[in-house]
């Protein structure tokens, strides 16, 4: 029972410290790019981008099936219009299919 209790919190870290990288710098939004056919957003923030994957960092790409597009979308808007920062998630292990970095989550804050 102790060992599994060990694996347990050994993987628990592991997966942690697996996707504690794959989170941006606290920053704002810039630009949103939208309208596109297939739910595709574009959008840059204030500070660099994060991209451990290597991907074409000219914007962030939000696309169906890599997230919720609509939900992604309402928060940058908010954030920008608000002035209020943000935290953006990365897919580290893939860019998106037009060789961007793919965002798999935005992060909200005061």
């Amino acid at each position: 029972m102790k060992i599994n209790i060990l694996s347990f919190l050994v993987l628990a870290a592991m997966s942690h410290s697996a996707f504690s990288g794959d989170w941006g710098v606290v920053t704002k939004v810039s630009e949103i790019n939208t309208g596109y056919s297939g739910g595709l957003i574009l959008f840059r923030t204030v500070k660099a981008h994060n991209n451990p994957k290597g991907c074409d960092a000219a914007y962030y790409a939000v696309r169906e099936g890599d997230a919720e597009v609509s939900q992604i979308l309402s928060v940058l808007l908010a954030a920008q219009k608000s002035g209020g920062n943000i935290r953006v998630g990365v897919n580290s292990t893939k860019c998106d299919a037009g060789g961007r970095i793919s965002v798999s989550r935005i992060r909200s804050l005061p």
